[in-house]
């Protein structure tokens, strides 16, 4: 395929939280790049999205909206070469549900811990309007000990985080409770998470995978 390059792409953002919303945008106006369009939910997304026809997308996702992928899809259907860069405090997609194999082809992911400057920014969204693109992370160097996490596991511990008994994930999983208390035992031991007299296993779960998106929680005592 020709390969292409937008010198400066029309660029629209959506992002929930509408305070860091207006930053980011105003922080990429001063970096040059050309913000034709901000949305906090993705219906507003879409209707600009359809008026404003941008070259790109650019989403901070913060697990706000669980429709993130389908609306990724929708903006595809509508314009096949937009290029979509996803902003996410998590180095791991599946503590959202969210397979990385779901994502439009060429979908540029930034964990943003990993940011330094936001030319890194300007760069992943060069990348994601290039016509051979294939999705890529930028993300901090080292290994996340979700790697060894398989996706039972990591969904799982969403479903324990979310609130959910152990009967109640057995039934969203169709396993039984047996399997899912074996499950956790298991996500336990790859997270060396020790059982301490006094705390809650489950709670201290929960408050792990919290940290992994990005907001650190005290362990319950």
């Amino acid at each position: 395929m020709e390969n292409f390059h937008i010198d400066k792409p029309r660029i629209l953002i959506l992002d929930c939280n509408r305070f860091e919303l207006a930053t980011l945008a105003d922080s990429l106006r001063m970096q040059g790049l050309d913000i034709v369009g901000q949305a906090s939910d993705t219906e507003s997304a879409l209707q600009l999205f359809r008026a404003m026809d941008p070259d790109s997308v650019l989403i901070n996702f913060q697990g706000c909206d669980q429709s993130c992928v389908d609306l990724m899809d929708g903006f595809r259907k509508l314009h096949p070469t937009v290029g979509i860069t996803l902003l996410t405090d998590s180095p791991d997609l599946r503590l959202y549900g969210i397979k990385e194999i779901t994502l439009p082809r060429g979908t540029q992911i930034i964990e943003k811990s990993a940011l330094t400057d936001l030319h890194q920014i300007r760069s992943a969204i060069d990348a994601s309007n290039k016509s051979d693109a294939r999705t890529g992370w930028f993300a901090n160097g080292w290994d996340s000990s979700l790697n060894s996490l398989t996706d039972i596991q990591i969904e799982t511990l969403r479903l324990l985080a979310l609130g959910l008994s152990n009967s109640d994930i057995g039934r969203t999983r169709f396993v039984s409770e047996k399997s899912v208390e074996q499950t956790i035992t298991r996500i336990a031991q790859h997270l060396h998470v020790v059982h301490e007299k006094g705390r809650n296993m489950r709670v201290i779960l929960a408050s792990e995978y919290y940290k992994w998106l990005g907001s650190p929680r005290e362990h319950a005592i």
